[in-house]
């Protein structure tokens, strides 16, 4: 299945940009501080086997990297629209879901609705990302739901090493400000700003704390929805009229390829069908006593 691109990924509201350059600053900048401060300060080279457990974490760090890099991308340049999709007329159903959008006024299928900062319908609209300025829908959820996992993975590794980085460093001048600072990186308002490496090292390792809290939430609401086939809209109605299977439902969001879409982002992983046709919970069991 050929993914179509978006034309404009530059996000259109000033704080999603402001979000979107914070990610995109962040990442690779405690990318570099893991492997290049932290990892150094915990494997000196004294240990016996020290250089081997430095350059396999490094090799971890750049793997979760390219993943998290490559499924970010993945999010922001995947079309989900439903600019490029072809409607047969015979499939035309309002039954099963279908509406006119009175802002596009064109037909929209099911579980496909009107974002109005995208200016367009999303096919199985999840919600729209204010971390990316776009839409996370039918194409583009398998990136969205593996940059969580991958990012979570990522914030869960560095604040193991931090941890012992950042209590070593501290170990000899630790003071109670410290520890506020530590939860509340804005904190350095109230005490005054610190431009010493430390409270750099500080604001990196708060980040990691904060961002590993965040995303474990994120992937446990995402994943809820990934087993029952259904979108934050859906749930929030209490709907769950495409929850029937649950290797479909995982197919429906991560491709059938599903179980190598962890290892790279390149991977290609084709969804089982175009989006635009849904078969719901009444239809599947239909079918289920036909066959049998």
């Amino acid at each position: 299945m050929s993914l179509n691109y978006r034309n404009r990924i530059i996000p259109k509201v000033l704080s999603e940009l402001i979000a979107l350059g914070f990610v995109l600053f962040i990442i690779p900048a405690i990318y570099i501080f893991e492997l290049c401060v932290v990892l150094p300060a915990v494997y000196t080279g004294k240990g016996e086997h020290d250089s081997f457990w430095l350059s396999f974490h490094r090799i971890c760090g750049t793997f979760i990297m390219f993943n998290l890099v490559g499924n970010l991308i993945g999010v922001i340049l995947v079309d989900t629209s439903t600019k490029n999709v072809i409607i047969d007329s015979s499939q035309i159903d309002s039954t099963k879901g279908w509406h006119i959008c009175a802002v596009c006024e064109t037909l929209s299928p099911p579980r496909a609705w009107h974002c109005e900062i995208c200016k367009t319908c999303i096919l199985k609209r999840e919600h729209h990302c204010a971390f990316t300025g776009c839409c996370v829908g039918f194409h583009n959820f398998r990136y969205f739901y593996l940059f969580l996992v991958h990012l979570c993975l990522a914030t869960i590794y560095a604040s193991y090493f931090n941890n012992y980085f950042i209590w070593n460093l501290l170990a000899d001048e630790l003071h109670w400000s410290h520890i506020v600072r530590l939860v509340m990186p804005l904190s350095i308002l109230f005490f005054g700003i610190d431009t010493s490496m430390t409270q750099l090292y500080m604001f990196y390792y708060s980040v990691t704390l904060i961002g590993c809290l965040f995303t474990g939430i994120l992937i446990f609401q995402q994943s809820h929805l990934v087993f029952h086939n259904q979108t934050s809209f859906e749930r929030n109605k209490k709907t769950r009229n495409y929850d029937y299977d649950r290797m479909e439902s995982i197919k429906d969001s991560l491709g059938v390829r599903w179980y190598l879409t962890p290892l790279s982002p390149f991977i290609q992983s084709d969804l089982p069908h175009q989006g635009i046709e849904w078969m719901n919970r009444e239809e599947y069991y239909a079918e289920s006593s036909k066959s049998r």
